[in-house]
């Protein structure tokens, strides 16, 4: 089996408090070796460094800095008259995937104040160019996410052909998508022909039941047991985040893991 599950720790073991030294700990103890983190503004690199090795884990993914300004709190890549900060954002993400050694930014495209507007479309290519370029030759790529309207109104990308419309005109390897099965069965269904027809384009995967995003072998609208197969099958062998709402303790419920045939 190719695919390795790491917690995302926005959602997982957060029992505790937002401490993320002890969400290092607790995703140890049940057996992780990777994690989904965002970028720890508040701490030194060399703090997350450090507790990363205590607690031998890989950063499989990196949510890119959003800065301090609210407008931004779910990213600023489409958001005229931000694009200063979104270079000042991205270039300090940057630096802390590296002292992390991690390769994947997950580049977040934000909530435009006027949804359809062209310089929406023109703001986020332009900033998705410069963060191509950024990456070349650091062996890190970016990730963008179509995100569902129910999750997340008013988000600007959530849409998965206006995802590969965005690729095709970035025309960079250094830009992936981030394929998240639950936004995808949320926006259009149809996973397993879908997974075929991106196959290329994926640079991450990330796993919740919908519709209330919890475990993957919850009862629900998806078989993943076969769309993890199907996943395998298009040449995915990389991690899967499991970015769900534990519908117990996060540790309590992970058996599926190996049930499946899989690994932390």
């Amino acid at each position: 089996m190719s695919l390795r599950f790491c917690a995302n720790l926005n959602f997982l073991f957060c029992e505790n408090g937002p401490n993320i030294f002890e969400k290092f700990r607790l995703a140890k103890a049940a057996g992780f070796r990777g994690i989904e983190l965002a970028c720890p503004e508040e701490l030194s690199s060399g703090e997350v460094v450090a507790a990363l090795k205590n607690n031998g884990l890989e950063v499989a993914l990196l949510n890119m800095s959003t800065g301090t300004k609210p407008e931004a709190a779910n990213g600023c890549a489409s958001l005229p008259n931000f694009e200063n900060e979104f270079r000042a954002n991205f270039l300090r993400t940057m630096e802390y995937a590296k002292a992390f050694n991690c390769k994947k930014i997950h580049i977040l495209a934000g909530k435009p104040p006027t949804l359809g507007a062209p310089e929406n479309d023109e703001t986020y290519l332009r900033n998705l160019q410069f963060a191509g370029e950024q990456l070349e030759s650091t062996g890190i790529i970016g990730v963008i996410e179509p995100i569902n309207n129910y999750s997340l109104p008013g988000y600007y990308l959530s849409s998965y052909e206006k995802a590969l419309n965005i690729l095709k005109k970035l025309n960079n390897s250094n830009i992936k998508l981030l394929m998240d099965l639950f936004h995808l069965q949320l926006i259009k269904g149809n996973i397993t022909n879908t997974l075929n027809d991106l196959k290329s384009h994926i640079g991450h995967a990330q796993v919740a039941q919908p519709p209330h995003r919890s475990e993957p072998n919850t009862a629900g609208e998806v078989n993943f047991k076969y769309v993890f197969k199907v996943l395998e099958n298009v040449g995915y062998n990389d991690w899967v985040g499991c970015e769900y709402k534990p519908t117990t303790n996060s540790k309590d419920n992970l058996g599926w893991i190996q049930e499946w045939g899989y690994s932390f």
